[in-house]
């Protein structure tokens, strides 16, 4: 049997009703009037991401190595794909900052040389800049933005559940919704290498990478109705990855890359989970190849000592370095030949890339020197060997005032306050076609340009070339023309005679209409050392057919 209140309760009721929620909001100390909201804060932090730690060993791998220093500049780097400005700044319209502060932050030989050509304009008219001052850059990173796919993948989905129990005599309803919605997007960096010099694009050496960020919504809805008043409950959260932050993780992992390419670096070492990049490697196994067997070993006896066995560089396979190749092999359980390609490139990818192995870096490079020096001492004795097959021809007399004129006396080189250069061949005579190679050094840091005269009076800029555009030249280092590592020969060509090479080396760069050359094309030597260190080095250059005209020593082993 149902039991009802009689009609004239019913306003009782909602007066007790009402009266116990207002006793329930005093109890509980709610008053409109008595408002506030605390604001939560926070310090300031350093921004890091996975690939800072990466960016800062890049520098130390590359001083690891021993490369030489890289001078890179990045132009403006922006949003190609025209979407930024669409989407209300969901991707980054200009990411030029972000390229600079990653370059910037490498350190280990790696330069950032800034692209304001405004400033650099502005400066000149203000009479503060001193341009003998400024370095160039080897190379130029330019690239940007180029893919934003907003809709690759969007779901939905979602519960709705309603219902009332009023046939149950109950005055109540209940009403939910959950809904879920998320939705993929994709961005897309490009970045390229230009040579400064020929601003031309340097082959592979480019960085294509993507990163899939992610949007995700959540609603949830609860309602209750009781005697016709409803009460409701909503919850409601948005969470994106965030596009700027993702763009950042791209230009760092392109950097990474491409200075590692550049600089035939193992950098993927440096980021997880990666595979070794097969441009690198093939750089590698073409360099090792294109050594004559005393500096292949002489290599691998480099990497040998920063691995952390203490071996000479010698250039022979001697006992010590017989020795530490095969616990390198049983450690790396490998079976190849000592000399090989395979033993080289485990090597490569072994040394350790902590600060004891930068120290060793350090002490490894004067083992080199020393190498280098008795691969000088060499040659220098190689020159001052007699031909015996064929007597050298006497050079045409020259101006009194032009390099290059036979000297009735030697006399001792001057030295020089700015420095002095030193250049020299492997022999003293060569066939025309036979493959000619030129080496130099220089006492301080300097640039270098090296020419050659032949019998006839013409002239050829040898140094810097295509592959060696880079010509500032430092102490401690031997440099050689062709480089060892260069598709192509330098070969001697006709007319027979004699031909002179001629280093010409400044502390400041040495554009090519400053050499000290007269109208005919001869270098001028009238107050030269007041503005350039010189060398000369004269060979003669032989008929095909003469076959035992020069004295070979490349095969001698130091």
């Amino acid at each position: 049997m149902k039991a009802c209140l009689p009609s004239f309760l019913y306003p009782l009721r909602h007066v007790l009703l009402s009266t116990g929620i207002l006793c329930f909001i005093s109890a509980c100390g709610i008053n409109p009037q008595d408002v506030d909201l605390d604001l939560n804060t926070s310090l300031p932090e350093v921004k890091t991401t996975v690939f800072s730690e990466a960016i800062h060993n890049l520098g130390r791998l590359n001083a690891i190595y021993g490369r030489d220093p890289l001078y890179i500049m990045a132009k403006p780097a922006f949003d190609r794909t025209g979407t930024s400005l669409p989407t209300q700044g969901e991707i980054p319209q200009d990411i030029s900052e972000m390229v600079k502060s990653t370059l910037n932050a490498i350190g280990g030989g790696i330069w950032y040389v800034p692209y304001d050509p405004e400033f650099m304009l502005n400066t000149a008219q203000t009479g503060y800049s001193e341009w003998g001052d400024k370095l160039l850059p080897n190379v130029v990173l330019v690239g940007g933005l180029t893919e934003f796919d907003r809709g690759l993948v969007t779901k939905e989905e979602g519960a709705d559940v309603s219902g009332s129990a009023e046939e149950l005599g109950v005055p109540m309803g209940l009403d939910f919704e959950d809904t879920r919605k998320s939705s993929l997007a994709r961005i897309t960096l490009d970045f390229n290498l230009l040579d400064f010099k020929t601003f031309t694009g340097i082959p592979f050496m480019q960085a294509v990478n993507s990163i899939q960020v992610h949007k995700g919504l959540g609603v949830d809805q609860l309602g209750f109705t009781v005697y016709g008043q409803t009460l409701g409950l909503r919850g409601n959260i948005k969470k994106i990855q965030g596009r700027h932050a993702a763009t950042r993780l791209l230009v760092q992992l392109s950097i990474l890359q491409i200075i590692g390419k550049y600089q035939k670096l193992p950098y993927w070492r440096l980021i997880p989970n990666a595979e070794p990049d097969p441009v690198v490697l093939d750089a590698l196994r073409d360099e090792f190849y294109r050594l004559e067997q005393p500096d292949r070993i002489a290599k691998i006896q480099e990497l040998l000592y920063l691995y952390g066995k203490d071996v000479e560089i010698t250039g022979k396979l001697d006992a010590k370095t017989r020795t530490a190749i095969s616990q390198f092999k049983q450690e790396k359980n490998l079976s190849a030949p000592d000399i090989s390609e395979e033993i080289y490139l485990a090597l490569f990818e072994s040394v350790p890339l902590d600060r004891e192995t930068l120290a060793r870096r350090q002490r490894v490079d004067r083992l080199l020197a020393a190498y280098n020096q008795r691969l000088r001492e060499l040659a220098f004795q190689a020159q001052a060997a007699p031909t015996a097959a064929v007597e050298p021809q006497t050079p045409p007399p020259k101006a009194t005032h032009r390099i290059g004129q036979k000297k009735s006396q030697p006399t001792e080189p001057k030295k020089k306050s700015l420095g002095e250069v030193r250049v020299w061949l492997s022999k003293s005579a060569y066939q025309i076609g036979e493959p000619l190679e030129i080496f130099f050094e220089v006492t301080e840091p300097m640039f270098v340009r090296i020419i050659t005269i032949n019998s006839v009076g013409k002239m050829a800029t040898l140094f810097p070339n295509p592959y060696q555009n880079d010509n500032f030249a430092r102490p401690g280092k031997v440099y050689r023309i062709p480089p060892a590592n260069a598709p192509v020969k330098l070969t001697v060509g006709a007319p027979v005679g004699t031909d002179t090479i001629y280093a010409i080396a400044s502390v400041n760069p040495i554009p090519a209409d400053s050499l000290p050359l007269d109208d005919q094309g001869h270098v001028i030597t009238e107050g030269i050392e007041k503005r350039f260190a010189f060398a000369e080095e004269a060979f003669q250059i032989l008929p095909s057919s003469a076959s035992q005209a020069a004295v070979e020593t490349g095969g001698d082993q130091p």
